[in-house]
């Protein structure tokens, strides 16, 4: 990996931490002042495109909230180690272990929030990484089926999450549905 290539992913890494504790905070906010609407409820996070530096994914999915929580104090504090370096003030060089330690911990809490590996330009591709399928519905109503994650053939780690504020009568809300062939209800 060139030194271009890590300081363009160093302030890649700094600025998605950011924008991820920004977003909270709005969250946090919108919730707070929304106490008899739906204000600001169910509003899907957008996916967004990775810079040239970044090799893969090439746009990053929707954040998932609740480990933007989970990961605040890691979030916060990784960031604030690599501030000197995103905004120009130390140099990023790749022999300086203590910098390449830092990137790679908030590139694995942007991983684990984003759920997808986040490779550098130049950097060796993952031996065979196992598959990771993660699937989410959030709806007030089922009146049929939904499975937020359907597979006939799973391999790999599969997680699928349903909220539903009301299922009704003969609707079904699936996590995780591994039955093979097509779902029909009668």
């Amino acid at each position: 990996m060139t030194v271009t290539v890590l300081t363009e992913g160093v302030r890649f890494l700094y600025e998605q931490a950011g924008a991820l504790l920004a977003r909270r905070r709005e969250r946090a906010a919108e919730v707070g002042t929304a106490e008899e609407g739906a204000a600001g409820e169910g509003a899907a996070e957008e996916s967004s495109p990775t810079p040239p530096a970044v090799a893969e994914p090439r746009e990053l999915p929707a954040a998932d909230p609740v480990l933007v929580e989970r990961f605040e104090a890691e979030l916060r504090g990784l960031r604030a180690d690599l501030h000197e370096y995103a905004s120009g003030v130390d140099p990023v060089t790749t022999t300086d272990r203590e910098l390449l330690g830092r990137v790679d911990a908030l590139r694995r809490v942007l991983e684990a929030i984003y759920g997808t590996p986040l490779l550098f330009t130049g950097e060796p591709a993952a031996p065979q990484a196992p598959t990771v399928v993660r699937g989410r519905v959030d709806t007030d109503e089922v009146a049929g089926y939904v499975a937020a994650v359907r597979a006939e053939r799973p391999t790999g780690t599969i997680e699928g999450h349903v909220r539903a504020r009301r299922v009704e009568q003969g609707g079904e809300a699936v996590g995780v549905d591994l039955g093979p062939g097509p779902r029909t209800r009668s």
